[in-house]
């Protein structure tokens, strides 16, 4: 019976977004401000986590400021929210206009001289919105993330995230396509929010946002031993509901560097690029919930002027 009653409540909360998706943005954004008082005010979804991050993150700021940036965070996470739904009715033309890849050129070269990439992302800004970009960038793509729980749900979100043209990726296969695409020379790009925490046993330690902080230590791996060039990419929000991102190369040999210096450099880079706007990273994610054993070193960072 329970498994019959969760089903039912699934499928009926799959078929609402469903129908959210259709709405205009103007209604979207009136439903996200709706949402905005009852998570943030009503709920206080996971609101501790929130000021508790930006607190570690931010300790030379008030509470003022604090108070500020949680609020304003929860009100973009619920445009997010509804942004995201949106994907699934959106057209190519209103998809690229809203989320502009201003140099998609950077990666269309490494396609011309025969190359696969690793694009290296982080957590900020809409990053759902990127599912257009098998239209502008000639590589086949695979979007690496992990399955939810919820398998229809997760069926609901692949769907949205593949419709142009994307291959979602669990990360435990991964490793099994790029050798395939390898073997048969194929030119693939790999896409991982590379921010995402790690099991505590098997990751990477450095400072982060001011936090002893654990990275995944495969994209690096997975770069060398593939040769692709490493790709940052990064997100800002011009405006509600419209954004651009750019990539930059940060390494277009990785097997001549070790391991290290390339999480350091991307570890650098995205903090920087947070630290412009902190509202728009994912605050509300349990980032810093493992604490480093003490038989894990912790990696001295690098900072943009010392970079490779």
């Amino acid at each position: 019976m329970s498994s019959l009653l969760n089903k039912i409540i699934t499928n009926t909360g799959i078929f609402f977004l469903k129908g959210i998706s259709y709405l205009p943005f103007g209604l979207l954004y009136l439903l996200s401000d709706a949402m905005f008082v009852v998570v943030y005010h009503l709920v206080r979804y996971r609101r501790n986590v929130v000021e508790k991050n930006l607190r570690n993150s931010f300790p030379e700021r008030d509470e003022t400021w604090i108070a500020l940036t949680t609020r304003d965070y929860f009100r973009y996470m619920c445009d997010i929210f509804v942004e995201t739904l949106k994907t699934r009715t959106m057209t190519a033309d209103q998809l690229s206009k809203r989320m502009v890849i201003v140099n998609p050129e950077v990666l269309n070269r490494f396609y011309d001289e025969g190359r696969s990439v690793t694009v290296m992302s982080v957590h900020y800004g809409n990053w759902e919105w990127l599912a257009h970009m098998p239209l502008h960038i000639r590589h086949r793509q695979l979007f690496v993330y992990k399955p939810m729980s919820n398998e229809p749900f997760d069926q609901f979100m692949n769907g949205i995230r593949s419709r142009f043209g994307g291959e979602t990726t669990a990360m435990n296969i991964l490793l099994r396509k790029l050798i395939r695409a390898s073997q048969s020379g194929e030119r693939v790009m790999t896409w991982l929010a590379a921010d995402q925490t790690p099991p505590w046993y098997h990751s990477f330690w450095t400072r982060f946002l001011n936090q002893e902080t654990q990275f995944f230590r495969g994209p690096a791996q997975l770069a060398k031993r593939f040769g692709q060039p490493v790709v940052l990419q990064t997100i800002h929000r011009k405006a509600r509901g419209y954004y651009e991102t750019k990539f930059e190369v940060l390494f277009e040999h990785p097997e001549r560097v070790d391991e290290e210096t390339i999480i350091l450099t991307y570890v650098a880079h995205i903090e920087a690029h947070i630290l412009k706007d902190p509202v728009c990273y994912l605050w509300s994610h349990r980032r810093w919930k493992h604490r480093r054993p003490d038989e894990h070193p912790l990696h001295a960072r690098l900072h943009l002027p010392d970079l490779p």
